[in-house]
């Protein structure tokens, strides 16, 4: 029963940092209008998120032994609520602050909730869990689909992120009952050194780890090129309202949150999430090379179909992955090494996002750089490949 109560509190966790963080992208057309900058701009504003979230995960090692994971939870729910506040702000420069806050936030959610649930998982069951955890991502892109649009609409493209940031001070406070249980073996006099960088040092050790990172770099580039320009695309090239836009990139999140639990239990129960990681690098080749003819005259039920069908894989394979890379590391050093994989994950959403906004003009439309995500996904099943030969 612990386990499962501490899986939803660091679930929960999850959701509202990806509703933080998704939010401006969720409502993009209306916060170029409100701010006076390309629609294209918020794909910048994603990279800087992700910029913030690389640094501190190279960190994690020593903000985990320094303050525990309950209290690394409870600062990044803060950073994450501050900084989509931030965000609310229609000047530039305020802007990129909070969303480099909101990078901080969530790149510490991983490692905190890694550190507690491998603690409390058994083996068997150590897929699912994580892929349950991970849900917390696509559950965090449906509030935003699904609240973000109609609050603009309603009271301004303001408001979404201004409630959002409301949720997770309400939450920060809700942790600190489990502060003490969850934060025993914290050791507060820890410091900043050369040693908070272990969790780095050990993914570049072990060989299967930097496979699996570069795999991973990969696989994050698709992810978030699919959740940052999703409403972008079906808005300008779909021609679809808003809230309808809104409407798929809830679908989206909601096939994610199918698909991570549908993996987990699938490498949980035959012990293939190596292979897994394989197949779901065809889905995503497969997607990607459908999106660049996405236009008006697809039938609306195409058009759902095939962003549900892509989500399942670009979305749903974090929790597997999460579950391959602790498998090697000691227990103990989990959420160091979720953290230290985390930089090269997060790396692949900063070039992701930056890479396919400075080229949307170039190749015509932001459909077309789905030609380069085909060639990124290449290279992550080729490491996902050779992962798996390490592992064997």
């Amino acid at each position: 029963m612990r386990l499962w109560l501490v899986l939803f509190a660091v679930t929960l966790v999850q959701v509202l940092a990806t509703f933080a963080s998704l939010t401006i992208a969720a409502i993009a057309p209306a916060v170029s209008d409100g701010v006076g900058v390309p629609v294209e701009f918020i794909g910048f504003q994603v990279a800087v998120i992700y910029t913030g979230a690389s640094s501190i995960s190279a960190l994690s090692d020593f903000l985990l032994r320094r303050w525990g994971p309950a209290r690394v939870s409870q600062i990044s729910l803060g950073l994450c609520g501050g900084g989509v506040a931030l965000s609310a702000v229609p000047v530039i420069p305020v802007m990129a602050l909070g969303a480099l806050f909101l990078g901080f936030g969530y790149g510490m959610t991983n490692p905190s909730a890694t550190q507690i649930l491998m603690k409390l998982t058994p083996n068997s069951a150590r897929n699912f869990v994580f892929s349950v955890k991970q849900t917390g991502v696509p559950l965090g892109g449906m509030a935003a689909g699904l609240v973000a649009p109609g609050a603009t609409e309603a009271f301004g493209w303001q408001t979404a992120p201004l409630i959002v940031a409301v949720c997770c001070v309400v939450l920060m406070f809700a942790l600190q009952p489990w502060r003490n249980g969850w934060d025993a073996d914290r050791n507060p006099g820890a410091r900043l050194n050369a040693g908070a960088f272990a969790a780095m040092s050990m993914v570049w050790r072990v060989p299967a780890l930097r496979w699996l990172s570069i795999g991973g770099f990969t696989y994050a580039f698709t992810q978030l090129s699919l959740s940052t320009f999703a409403v972008t695309i079906l808005v300008v090239e779909a021609q679809f309202s808003l809230v309808a836009a809104g409407a798929v990139l809830a679908a989206i999140q909601a096939a994610g949150i199918i698909g991570r639990v549908a993996w987990g239990l699938i490498a949980d129960r035959w012990g293939i999430g190596g292979n897994l990681l394989i197949i779901m690098g065809v889905m995503n080749l497969t997607g990607a090379f459908a999106m660049i003819w996405i236009g008006p005259d697809w039938p609306i039920w195409v058009i759902y179909f095939f962003f549900v069908a892509f989500a399942a894989s670009a979305l749903g394979w974090t929790g597997v992955f999460i579950s391959s890379t602790v498998g090697h590391a000691p227990r103990e050093q989990s959420g160091a090494v979720a953290g230290g994989i985390g930089v090269p994950v997060y790396a692949g959403v900063i070039f992701g996002t930056a890479i396919l906004s400075a080229m949307a003009d170039a190749m015509g439309s932001v459909s077309n750089t789905y030609a380069v995500v085909m060639g990124v996904v290449t290279v992550g099943l080729i490491a996902f490949v050779m992962a798996r030969r390490q592992t064997k």
